[in-house]
């Protein structure tokens, strides 16, 4: 059994719960308000960040979502194969996971979740930057369209099966869609490619999510939008 430290609306936590479901590996979650940077989260990861998963079986503590994609892939290999079943393959799935784990999040997921979350629990806490929200709207656009550019060719992102490229992907943007930051109108294609990924039963847990003073929009849960 593991144990996932984690903050429902954080990405990467967002991002290792999809995959473990994906694995039909069990799991419990514990709920970790990181900005509070208890010394039990610091002695489990310095960095102070989530998520950080606890491994029961060997006692072992790995912290940083990608490490973590990266453990449960080699300990259950005998599962499905969310990395993909050749070397360019899983060359693609990782550069795209990098991508929304570091571009994507950088140019977006960071202005937004501050901007609309994460900041009134911080010293000196403020109204949300319209300026940098709207800097993340122009970045978005940016990423949506290359979403679209991938999919004319694949059916998933790194190819014809969904991967951890897709999790990545799909964790940034729903923890997006929780605040109503995308017009979904403008972008058909990724609009009907999020769609999927919602249908599958991994990513049930993930709509049920919410967080305390903040209602999603009406449409964040339904499979159909």
């Amino acid at each position: 059994m593991y144990r996932l430290y984690h903050h429902p609306i954080c990405p990467f936590s967002r991002k290792v719960r999809i995959h473990l479901a994906a694995k039909e590996i069990g799991f419990e979650i514990v709920q970790e308000n990181f900005w509070e940077r208890r010394k039990e989260l610091i002695a489990m990861n310095p960095a102070g960040t989530v998520p950080v998963m606890f491994d029961n079986s060997s006692a072992t503590m790995v912290a940083g979502s990608s490490a973590i994609i990266e453990y449960i892939e080699e300990k259950h290999g005998e599962t499905k194969n969310f990395l993909g079943d050749s070397i360019l393959k899983r060359a693609e799935t990782r550069r795209l996971q990098h991508w929304f784990d570091e571009k994507f999040y950088h140019e977006v997921s960071k202005y937004v979740l501050n901007e609309r979350f994460f900041n009134r629990y911080l010293p000196g806490s403020h109204s949300p930057n319209s300026e940098l929200l709207g800097v993340a709207r122009r970045n978005l656009n940016v990423h949506l369209s290359y979403i679209e550019y991938l999919l004319e060719t694949r059916k998933y992102l790194a190819g014809d099966q969904i991967s951890v490229a897709d999790f990545a992907a799909a964790a940034q943007i729903s923890s997006l869609d929780y605040f109503g930051d995308i017009n979904w109108h403008h972008y058909l294609p990724a609009k009907d490619w999020y769609s999927l990924i919602k249908s599958h039963k991994i990513f049930s847990e993930i709509l049920k999510d919410r967080i305390s003073n903040v209602t999603p929009p009406e449409w964040y849960s339904k499979l159909d939008f």
